[in-house]
């Protein structure tokens, strides 16, 4: 009887080893498939990892452009006031400069204007060359001209005429050239 137990005991023995080996052979099984879904549960968490970091990212770049933005946003308005400043004072600068100018165009006017009237009120210096004839009395006597005297006068009071005083004197103007206190000579015939 032993045998027979023994015999029993063996395929009872035989058959919980089996049942081991498959139960083993299964949680093997179990343990390659729960490691594979492991591994991807690991990639499936770094592509989220990397899809957050890149999340992260993009807010904070947001955030950052949102920043820049408002620093640019003060830049051209800080701009735009120095333009406006600047178009006020240039408008400012204009008016005063057509001011200036008009003055100096004024004072320039009255400077010009004064000029004409002192060249249209001067007597022309044109010098025409005089023609004196030797063609006169060459006796005749010198006389002092005095306050008040004119050449016609002066030519009665001796008998003598204007142009032999004047070619004798080479008087081309006498109102210019007879003057108080000169001496000249007065021409008159023989007698």
């Amino acid at each position: 009887m032993i045998l027979t137990a023994h015999t029993t005991f063996i395929p009872a023995v035989a058959l919980a080893q089996s049942d081991v080996r498959v139960a083993v052979a299964g949680l093997k099984q179990d343990l390659s498939l729960l490691s594979q879904e492991v591994r991807t549960l690991r990639l499936e968490i770094e592509q989220l990892s990397r899809e957050n970091s890149a999340l992260r990212a993009q807010i904070t770049a947001s955030q950052v452009d949102q920043s820049f933005q408002e620093k640019l946003t003060a830049i051209s308005s800080g701009i735009e006031r120095v333009r406006l400043d600047y178009q006020a004072a240039d408008s400012k600068n204009k008016v005063t400069i057509i001011a200036e100018l008009n003055q100096q165009m004024a004072a320039l006017t009255k400077q010009v204007q004064a000029a004409i009237d002192s060249v249209a009120n001067a007597q022309p210096k044109i010098s025409i060359p005089a023609k004196f004839s030797d063609d006169y009395p060459k006796t005749g006597v010198p006389y002092t001209v005095e306050s008040g005297d004119t050449l016609s006068a002066i030519a009665r009071t001796h008998g003598s005429s204007i142009k032999h005083i004047q070619n004798a004197n080479k008087i081309v103007n006498p109102s210019r050239d007879l003057q108080v206190g000169q001496t000249i000579f007065i021409p008159m015939p023989q007698q």
